[in-house]
């Protein structure tokens, strides 16, 4: 670089650090200004310094170009050669010609950070700048600490176009910001749905109120006891031996000198069974033309037998629920008579059915064949048949009940069969068949004084008897005869014309004797709330428009199933229209339920 060059650099330097300070406020920059290059031939002369950074430093203001006038004298590169080919400082003319032209006044002052009394050596070998490498930045276009940047920077960084690394970010960005929004959609949509299913599974499996009309009814209270049962009997007696066949139904009622049974002898055993084999037959055909609704009346008659055959069924399976087996020969023969009473009663049935006038004809044909051969047994009175016999049939009837020492009838009771049953093979002189001729029986049994008073049981009183094995309730049956025992006991002996063909073939049977009877509003147990039975009073839930409502009730009886209520004090309700909970326990006052 020429003295020429080194002074406008010189100078430059000194307006751009005053131009610095007035924007400051004459307040000297952090940072020096920037050192004049060294002189190249004097760095060659001296040691390397070290390498390492002392602080920070400012870039060095770049030269003047062409191009760029405002940016102040160049600064030529290191290793670009000098002008002077000779090592001298030689100024050229107005033509470029050299010329020998005194040094300017001026130009003792020498840059600061070049030695005096030396020449500058220009002649030095430097290799050209790469064409790579990026062009220096100017000086005035670095602002100094606490300066504001330049407009124009802040411009040039915002158009800047974001790279594909950045592009990738972000768009990653917005793919995570998706999918949070995403999974907590989902999760807030499985929490109203699993709310949803909790909340209708929980309607479902929710006990709901049951509602019922409030009805009239009676609590009766009843005492056990195990009892005896007599009728006024004719025994009839076979003249031969051989298999029994009946031919009337168990509990039917028979005329006098009327066919019921045949004795047949063993050579004819044959006839027997083809006989029973098309009697089966007809009672299928029977049932399959009743099914199909062929047969009318049948309907009638069904509903009969299903209305007795009912309670039997309900204390068989209670009983067996119990474990209790002891009545199944009871229950089984009460079947069955309520079953031949059926099949009697559709055999009048006149079914026209071409089979049936087939197998009706064998049957007379094989019953012709018996009849030649067996022993015809006929009633020897008017009355109810029945077929079986315990040996009691003669020993034991109505006299003795009202006479006989209770001691006698203790016997009686305790030795009896429960239910009596028959044969299918008799010999000569057996008893073979009975015949209750009048509609009375009696039934007999022992009570204590402890569990109802003798003086509830006056002579000519009606009670009502529960025969439980056979579901039968007996009202109005008329106490004949008391009499008081030992240990607080008395003898009770009873009179009905109620029920006598199903109990045709019960001999003993455990009964409860009703001791007072209640009628009035009758409701469950379980529908009164918080009921004080020492007080007699109680609470229940009724229907009131949709809600649950409470009233108070009076408590006039009750049992262990069901109570008799009244409205307390002067109020109407319950009534007959009163809708009441049975279940209060579900629901609470004030909860809809209808």
């Amino acid at each position: 670089m020429s003295d020429n060059e080194n002074k406008q650099w010189f100078e430059q330097s000194q307006q751009d650090r005053e131009r610095r300070r007035s924007r400051t406020g004459g307040k000297k920059p952090a940072n020096k200004a920037p050192k004049a290059p060294a002189d190249p031939s004097r760095r060659k002369n001296q040691p390397e310094r070290s390498t390492k950074p002392s602080g920070k430093r400012p870039p060095k203001p770049s030269q003047p170009s062409k191009s760029n006038p405002a940016a102040g004298p160049a600064v030529p590169p290191k290793d670009a050669p000098s002008g002077n080919k000779q090592g001298k400082s030689v100024n050229q003319g107005k033509h470029g010609k050299p010329g020998s032209k005194p040094a300017p006044k001026n130009q003792s002052k020498k840059p600061a950070g070049k030695p005096e009394g030396k020449k500058t050596d220009n002649k030095v070998n430097k290799k050209p700048n790469p064409k790579n490498e990026p062009a220096p930045i100017p000086q005035a276009a670095i602002p100094l600490k606490g300066e504001p940047e330049p407009k124009e920077a802040k411009a040039s960084k915002g158009s800047n176009k974001p790279t594909p690394n950045e592009m990738r970010k972000k768009s990653s960005r917005r793919k995570a910001l998706m999918s949070s929004v995403v999974a907590v959609t989902l999760v807030l949509a499985g929490v109203l749905l699993l709310l949803f299913v909790v909340h209708h599974l929980f309607d479902y499996f929710a006990v709901k109120p049951n509602l019922e009309f409030v009805t009239n009814g009676s609590i009766e209270h009843t005492i056990g006891a195990r009892a005896i049962i007599v009728r006024d009997e004719s025994v009839i007696v076979s003249d031969h031996g051989g298999d029994f066949v009946t031919q009337a139904a168990e509990g039917s009622r028979v005329a006098a000198g009327q066919s019921i049974a045949m004795v047949v002898p063993a050579d004819m055993q044959t006839v027997v069974d083809n006989l029973r084999n098309t009697q089966s037959q007809i009672s299928d055909v029977q049932q399959e033309l009743i099914a199909n609704g062929s047969a009318d009346g049948a309907d009638v008659i069904y509903s009969d037998i299903n209305q007795s055959l009912t309670p039997i069924i309900n204390m068989l399976r209670i009983d067996s629920m119990n474990g209790n087996l002891s009545e199944l020969s009871s229950y089984a023969s009460s079947i069955s008579v309520l079953l031949n009473q059926r099949e009697l009663e559709l055999s009048d049935i006149d079914l026209d059915d071409e089979r049936l006038r087939v197998l009706r004809a064998d049957e007379r044909g094989y019953e012709s064949q018996l009849q030649n051969r067996a022993s015809v047994i006929n009633a020897s009175e008017p009355g109810i048949v029945s077929f079986k016999l315990d040996g009691l049939e003669t020993v034991i009837n109505f006299e003795v009940l009202l006479n006989a020492d209770p001691g006698t009838i203790r016997d009686y009771i305790d030795n009896a069969v429960g239910v009596i049953t028959s044969d299918l093979v008799v010999e000569a002189g057996d008893n073979v068949a009975r015949i209750a001729s009048n509609q009375e029986q009696y039934i007999a049994c022992f009570l204590n004084e402890s569990d109802a008073p003798s003086s509830a049981f006056e002579i000519g009183s009606q009670h009502t008897v529960i025969v439980g094995s056979e579901g039968l309730s007996i009202g109005k049956c008329i106490v004949q005869r008391i009499q008081p025992t030992s240990n607080g006991n008395y003898l009770v002996v009873f009179s009905t014309t109620r029920y006598v063909e199903d109990l045709l073939d019960v001999r003993s049977a455990d009964i409860e004797v009703v001791i007072t009877e209640t009628r009035g509003l009758r409701v469950p147990i379980s529908s009164l709330v918080d009921p004080d039975y020492s007080r007699g009073v109680a609470t229940m839930y009724i229907n009131d428009q949709g809600f649950c409502s409470q009233i108070g009730v009076l408590i006039v009886d009750y049992d262990r199933e069901f109570a008799i209520v009244k409205p307390m004090g002067d109020g109407s309700v319950p009534d007959l229209q009163t809708v009441y909970i049975t279940n209060p326990s579900s629901v609470s006052p004030g909860d809809q339920v209808g």
